[in-house]
């Protein structure tokens, strides 16, 4: 009789692991997709960062080459001006 209680045991304790270990590796599955969306979603921030900061400086150097440009054609006029006064 304890042979047979012990045998129902262990197939009952058996199908319960089965079935844990069904729930974790299910839960493993959902964790690395969500992990994996999560590191492809990081990609896409970093570059868009990326993408932003290189358009920035780029701005920021056409601004710098108009305020450069624009500060040599008012020394080129001044001088002009300056030296048509003086002839």
């Amino acid at each position: 009789m304890t042979l047979r209680l012990n045998m129902g045991e262990d197939r009952i304790a058996r199908e319960q692991a089965g079935i844990a270990n069904q729930k974790i590796d299910a839960h493993e599955d959902r964790c690395s997709e969500r992990w994996r969306e999560a590191r492809d979603e990081m990609k896409d921030l970093r570059q868009r960062i990326f993408e932003t900061r290189t358009a920035m400086e780029q701005g920021h150097r056409r601004l710098t080459g108009w305020v450069i440009g624009g500060q040599g054609s008012i020394i080129l006029l001044l001088a002009g001006v300056l030296l048509s006064k003086t002839l």
